[in-house]
């Protein structure tokens, strides 16, 4: 027998849930409120102590006051504190100076250098056409002194930065060279740097990329467009002691390289993860293998994870830094600028390499020696180029192929890299490339840096 419901219980249970729900949503918002009052009560407490230093500073204190030097160690301070150790605030002139790395340019001598051993700055690279090229400094030449300041004393960050300037200005550099001490007057000029360099190694391609910046993807094509017309039969990318760069780029490379498929993905706080970059169907089929060292890190590792993912290469050399995260760099309303982390970067495999870097298939580590005099060491000496060229030349890199979409196994290294030899040195430069962005809103991942361009 069918049992009617009179409309008077129907209004019952209609208002009973309504009340349920109504209470639900009651609890949820004044939670959410009360977090949100916290976080303004910490956020007012935080600005009225600011405040209440000011204002007693600008009571007391005897001395003159900046307001822009302020404000900008303030900021430098908000960031420092956040516990982000890739953040960085940037003032105006350095953000400018951000602009023009993203651009391949550098204002200064001309020259590469690192922090040596000794305490100096090591040059491991002069520029073509470069004042210092012009004033004579050579590669594995030690810069001891700029503007009559030893570097030794005022330590290598202060004197690299020291180094570079206005376009015009002049500045004095005393190198050594072989216990002889050199004085030289450089007057500074603005310089593309070249981020891409290539050599044919009887029918080896080797491309080396030292960053991924607004001229990397020209300069690649151009090299691999040589490489190929010159008979090239198999590639090798070196990363090595490259710190990464633009997303954008490193993706546009990575295109022209792998099947259709997803090349980059991300995840931001919430836990969502997205599909940043995926490739086309069309690749390049020639063997590949990618060197990586310690120094390889953020954008990089993502080039060679993607290649070994792919089912591409092969990574030869050693453990990478394990930077996979990107940060995203925001010009502000002055002109200044800020860089935080957004995101961990997530190769195809799904495989985060944050903290832990990429494992090499094949692990051919330098000795301390040879690692300090890695600069000077070619490629016909190199270690981890001649097992390269061995992995590559033997077939053990996938062909690539439309379905080519699998992981690579990863296998325990197998040599030790004792011979002579150390890091490669490219042959012929790329030509350069063009800017394409202002900086504003771009997103990157860049580790730290082993080698400077000054």
């Amino acid at each position: 027998m069918n049992k009617k419901v009179s409309v008077g219980v129907l209004i019952s249970l209609l208002a009973m849930v309504c009340a349920l729900t109504f209470t639900i949503t009651m609890v949820l918002s004044i939670g959410l409120f009360d977090n949100k009052m916290n976080s303004t009560k910490s956020r007012e407490a935080m600005y009225s102590k600011i405040s209440e230093v000011d204002t007693y500073v600008r009571d007391n204190y005897v001395g003159e006051l900046a307001d822009q030097s302020l404000m900008d160690a303030m900021l430098k301070g908000y960031v420092s504190g956040m516990g982000d150790k890739y953040a960085r605030y940037y003032t105006v002139e350095e953000w400018n100076s951000i602009e023009s790395t993203f651009n391949g340019a550098v204002t200064g001598i001309g020259v590469a250098g690192k922090a040596d051993t000794s305490g100096y700055i090591r040059v491991t690279k002069v520029y073509d056409g470069s004042p210092a090229k012009e004033a004579g400094i050579e590669k594995n030449d030690l810069i001891i002194a700029v503007d009559g300041q030893d570097v030794l004393a005022m330590g290598v960050t202060k004197a690299m930065a020291l180094i570079q300037g206005d376009p015009g200005s002049k500045i004095k550099v005393d190198f050594q060279r072989d216990s002889v001490k050199n004085s030289v007057e450089i007057i500074r000029k603005s310089i593309t740097v070249p981020s891409v360099e290539y050599q044919n190694l009887d029918g080896v391609g080797y491309i080396r990329i030292f960053e991924f910046n607004n001229t990397t993807a020209s300069q690649f094509d151009y090299a691999l467009n040589q490489l190929k017309s010159a008979g090239a039969r198999s590639l090798i990318f070196d990363v090595r002691d490259n710190s990464g760069g633009l997303t954008k780029v490193t993706a546009e490379i990575l295109d022209t390289l792998v099947p259709e498929g997803t090349i980059l993905s991300a995840e931001y706080k919430s836990g969502e993860q997205k599909t940043l970059y995926t490739s086309g169907k069309s690749e390049e089929t020639l063997p590949m293998t990618v060197i990586v060292n310690e120094n390889t890190a953020s954008a990089a590792e993502m080039f060679a994870a993607v290649l070994r993912d792919f089912g591409k290469a092969k990574l030869v050399g050693t453990g990478t830094y394990g930077k996979g995260v990107m940060q995203e760099y925001k010009q502000l309303s002055d002109g200044s600028g800020i860089d935080i982390t957004v995101a961990y970067l997530v190769p195809p495999s799904g495989e985060k390499f944050n903290e832990t870097g990429l494992k090499p298939d094949y692990k051919v580590t330098l000795s301390t020696q040879q690692q300090q005099q890695a600069h000077m060491l070619t490629v016909e000496t190199d270690p981890q180029i001649k097992k390269a060229i061995e992995v590559v030349s033997a077939g053990n890199n996938a062909q690539g192929g439309a379905n080519s979409s699998s992981s690579a196994p990863s296998s325990e290294g197998q040599e030790e890299g004792q011979p002579e030899g150390g890091e490669g040195e490219g042959g012929s430069s790329a030509p350069e490339g063009e800017s394409s962005d202002s900086g504003e809103g771009q997103e990157a991942a860049c580790g730290p840096r082993s080698w400077y361009a000054l």
